[in-house]
């Protein structure tokens, strides 16, 4: 997908027919944004929404906001709808674990061992976008920043500058479901395209390839470490650490780190009993949010993160759900992540 460019040169050598002005005229040296996929015009709404949003950010934060909704665009990778098979489809009990490969035999296990994977049921999809990537720290950092909100962890952030947390390319913590959610629609706020979180079934037809039977959502389907998957482990044991979102190489959709990295919010509500009854068509979870009662817990409502950062063999099966509480925590966890979609049927970009 097309790249976008930076520039910092003056006006006296700028083409406004191709680029947009992000400073006043009196700057010696105007930041200016182009886009191979995203039109002058397109720029400069998101310009004006900026300017209507947050006027009282400076020049300077408004052009990394700027700069993080016209990339937020170019990311999208747009995803033809269709149908498949949603959650445990089996897998040969002979299947090595680190390369399974799916086929049809008499003696069928299940691919995951969480019972709320179960049972498969069809799915049918309309056409939407994902991310590319993870949303990233800076991006994150921008958002909180011209909404008046301090950045993660200041202290830490002033004591551990190198902190895998505070580099700008890593995986941007959250506090809770509401953080993602909150973040992507400040993306639809500035762009007018529906940016949304993915719902789970949405997120689990992009990590299958399109809902092909394949177990983890590398470039291969198998986990090849550190070429694929996991790639600190073998650096300095930091085996839970997350790294730079365009680390590993991208699954045939063209996504990355799906499979490892942080996990990520979904827009649905948690239900373990929700695959046995889910609608076929554009499935987004339970309409109401059950009290779900999980082991060493009290019953309350859970949202679900899809993805993971364990290592352990088996665990990181990308059918697997991790559910958190709804509600907004104080701390903000670096392993729950977001990436953003465009529910709409039609390409972007």
């Amino acid at each position: 997908m097309p790249t976008l460019t930076r520039l910092f040169q003056s006006v006296s050598v700028i083409s406004l027919s191709c680029v947009l002005i992000l400073s006043g005229c009196n700057s010696e040296a105007d930041i200016v944004v182009t886009s191979d996929v995203v039109s002058a015009e397109k720029i400069a709404e998101i310009r004006a929404n900026i300017q209507k949003l947050h006027p009282d950010a400076d020049s300077e934060l408004q052009a990394k906001v700027l700069d993080t909704a016209v990339r937020a665009i170019e990311d999208m990778v747009f995803i033809e709808g269709g149908k498949f098979m949603m959650g445990d489809f089996g897998m040969p009990c002979d299947a090595d674990p680190e390369r399974p490969v799916w086929r049809e035999t008499e003696n069928m296990c299940n691919a995951s061992r969480w019972v709320d994977t179960s049972p498969a049921h069809p799915v049918e999809l309309d056409s939407y976008s994902l991310s590319k990537y993870e949303t990233r720290v800076k991006d994150m950092d921008r958002y909180l920043l011209v909404h008046n909100e301090p950045l993660p962890k200041p202290e830490l952030r002033e004591e551990e500058p190198a902190n895998f947390q505070f580099q700008p390319d890593n995986p941007a913590s959250t506090r809770g479901w509401q953080d993602a959610k909150d973040y992507c629609s400040w993306l639809g706020k500035l762009t007018g395209y529906a940016f949304d979180l993915p719902t789970e079934a949405q997120w689990e037809f992009a990590a299958r390839n399109r809902g092909q039977n394949v177990y983890y959502a590398t470039d291969n389907g198998f986990l090849e470490s550190p070429r694929n998957t996991d790639p600190l482990a073998e650096v300095d044991g930091k085996e839970t650490d997350t790294f730079p979102v365009d680390a590993m190489p991208p699954n045939p959709l063209g996504l990355v780190g799906l499979q490892d990295n942080a996990a990520e919010w979904v827009n649905d509500w948690y239900d373990s009993e929700y695959y046995s009854y889910s609608p076929v068509n554009n499935p987004e979870g339970p309409e109401h949010a059950p009290k779900v009662k999980i082991e060493r817990r009290k019953p309350q409502e859970y949202r679900i993160l899809r993805g993971n950062w364990a290592v352990e063999i088996n665990s990181n099966i990308l059918i697997r759900r991790e559910v958190r509480t709804e509600l907004l925590m104080k701390k903000y966890n670096p392993w729950t992540g977001v990436r953003c979609s465009v529910q709409y049927a039609h390409q972007i970009n």
